[in-house]
């Protein structure tokens, strides 16, 4: 693997490097996602030779943390797909990046990128809109509204005609709803502080809880990825994002579709639990039919076992401290190790891409997720196969 300099001041000595750091950079044919760059190094196994037999843990700068799981290949140990390539997507990792990782203890790892000219990058990076949701014109409607050419009349599907708004086309990656600097500055919007809340407004009447964000001066909501899956929105779909305010403060976005693969709401049973349509009767797979539960059906990432707001909500669900243990209780009676995760206010599972390699899940697979709680704490998993 070739080599690159790192910044002035990074330099580790060579004995020290050999028994707690390492770098990855790309060499001429790889990308990022290349089977040779999952490989932990060699002489980072042998000076610490029981620290990873099972999983690593990466933490930035800024706090956030990915949980990769291991597995074996002859005499090689590398970290799951699914696992690391969450880190490469999280981290928009750039051909000319390299990383470099410091050995903090058991299973532990400090990751710092640095780019082509050395400078680190020390928050988390933004993600990048693709060309086509810049604005390509600027319609006079509704005041001098600002359109962006891909839906015919943005302003019929909104509630308030007087609101503003903007149209969004899905990307291959929606964790987070960007408001682009056009339309902040079209409307003079303002937003609350970092890591408040807001809502979604949704077709059928709901809402779910958003969180305020700000990544290098851009303005995004956490939260949109659950509407997306609530919905089953695709790469491609398009949908209308109108603005409630409280004077110029967003509290609010209304979701209005305009093209949407199969926007299939959620339904109430007859006990009043949320249920999402892809399940008959999904009740009989529960061990106790009073225990809270929710279905999923396999996406094509299932690194984390994302646990929805409305689902928690319903529930009144409780969660461990962040990286605390739980397990998840499988069908053939044994149980494989996991662990809580909260980004942003949203909770989920790290492990759950070692469950579905066990049983050779695949995308389309359905599964009843039942919680087993401890004081009303979520301590374990129950897995029910449906297909």
């Amino acid at each position: 693997m070739k080599r690159k300099k790192l910044p002035e001041g990074e330099e580790i000595h060579q004995t020290q490097s050999k028994k707690s750091s390492f770098s990855k950079s790309l060499s001429p044919g790889q990308n990022w996602k290349s089977k040779s760059m999952r490989i932990i190094p060699e002489e980072i196994l042998r000076s610490n030779p029981e620290a990873f037999e099972h999983r690593v843990v990466f933490t930035a700068p800024w706090n956030n943390s990915w949980q990769l799981w291991l597995q074996g290949d002859k005499n090689c140990l590398f970290m799951i797909k699914e696992d690391w390539n969450e880190f490469v997507d999280d981290n928009l990792l750039a051909s000319d990046d390299t990383l470099h990782f410091t050995h903090q203890g058991t299973m532990y790892f400090q990751v710092r990128i640095f780019k082509k000219d050395g400078k680190e990058i020390l928050s988390a990076p933004l993600e990048v809109e693709p060309p086509h949701q810049e604005p390509t014109t600027v319609s006079a409607s509704g005041g001098g509204r600002q359109s962006f050419a891909h839906v015919e009349n943005p302003e019929r599907y909104l509630l308030n005609p007087n609101n503003p708004y903007f149209e969004k086309t899905l990307t291959k990656t929606n964790t987070a709803l960007y408001v682009s600097t056009p339309v902040v500055k079209k409307y003079e919007l303002e937003f609350g502080p970092r890591n408040s809340s807001m809502h979604f407004l949704l077709p059928d009447g709901n809402k779910l809880e958003g969180f305020n964000k700000i990544y290098s001066g851009l303005h995004a909501f956490l939260g949109w990825a659950n509407v997306c899956q609530k919905y089953n929105l695709k790469q491609g779909d398009t949908v209308v994002c109108e603005f409630e305010l409280s004077g110029r403060v967003v509290t609010a976005v209304r979701v209005h579709f305009v093209t949407a693969s199969n926007s299939a709401s959620g339904r109430q049973t007859s006990r009043g639990r949320e249920s999402f349509d892809h399940v008959e009767s999904p009740e009989r797979y529960l061990f106790n039919p009073n225990n809270p539960y929710f279905e999923k059906t396999l996406t094509k990432t299932n690194s984390v076992l994302y646990v929805s707001p409305p689902v928690i909500e319903k529930y009144g669900l409780e969660f461990g401290p962040h990286s605390s243990s739980i397990d998840f209780l499988l069908p053939d009676g044994s149980k494989m190790e996991g662990f809580t995760k909260s980004y942003g206010g949203l909770y989920g599972f790290l492990g759950w891409a070692a469950v579905c390699q066990k049983y050779n899940l695949k995308p389309g697979d359905s599964v009843v997720c039942e919680f087993e709680l401890s004081r009303g704490v979520v301590s374990a998993v129950r897995v029910h196969f449906v297909n």
